[in-house]
């Protein structure tokens, strides 16, 4: 009887796998991360054509810190400040682009965790703002005067010895340059959300990120061609239906 009635029994479980796939069709979710290189924020907004598959559109914001850039502070003045000697700028990352997440691992009826893949890529902009840092610019009495100046590498005063400390951090975001180009994002999501109608997450994966022309954030160091990353998220957001 069981073996008569077993195909019947699995139609009827498909049956209700489908009535729960249609019960939200969109969905957002606000995301913090850190990554390899710092870290930023994100926002997605998507459709979801049926439960496996996800289509949305994303804005991310990230710093990139050069992992050459070691702080440290000037001893011979009392007044001195810690700063990170040979960094030219501070860089962020801006990104506007597209992507695609597909269920791999349904979240079984009792809870527990639902897996995605998905990778996303579009525009993005390189902001390279320049660093301010306070001279000491010895006087003819032989003293010195407190100056704030960009930092030039080149410049003689712009040594260890008469760096007191780093400048205002948006001092220079008058002087603050652009560089378009792109990226890409590959990732897997782990969504442990208790209601169905919630997203809580956490999501880990690859971005690389390339920008023209190339930045230079380190003096005496080249100018670097692309930015790989791992990163973390924490994600939560909302999944809405068609009437809502």
């Amino acid at each position: 009887m069981l073996f008569l009635f077993f195909p019947a029994l699995s139609r009827a479980q498909e049956v209700g796998d489908v009535e729960i796939e249609g019960l939200t069709n969109r969905e957002w979710n606000l995301s913090f991360f850190i990554n390899t290189s710092g870290g930023g924020i994100g926002f997605q907004h998507g459709r979801t054509p049926d439960y496996y598959r996800k289509h949305f559109y994303e804005i991310d914001f990230l710093f990139n810190r050069s992992a050459k850039a070691v702080r440290g502070k000037n001893t011979n003045f009392n007044e001195a400040t810690t700063y990170s000697y040979g960094k030219l700028c501070d860089l962020y990352f801006l990104r506007a682009g597209y992507g695609y997440q597909k269920v791999i691992s349904q979240k079984p009826y009792w809870g527990g965790v639902q897996v995605k893949w998905g990778f996303s890529g579009g525009f993005a902009l390189g902001m390279a703002m320049p660093v301010f840092l306070y001279i000491a610019v010895p006087d003819n009495t032989g003293f010195y005067n407190i100056e704030l100046q960009q930092y030039n590498p080149d410049n003689q005063l712009h040594t260890i010895d008469y760096i007191i400390g780093r400048g205002p951090y948006f001092k220079g975001i008058g002087k603050m340059k652009f560089h378009p180009g792109f990226y890409g994002k590959l990732g897997f999501q782990f969504d442990f959300a208790k209601n169905p109608k919630s997203i809580q997450a956490l999501e880990v994966g690859l971005t690389v990120d390339m920008v023209f022309p190339f930045v230079k954030q380190m003096a005496k160091n080249n100018a670097k061609p692309i930015y790989i990353c791992g990163y973390i998220a924490y994600c939560f957001g909302k999944k809405k239906a068609h009437y809502e």
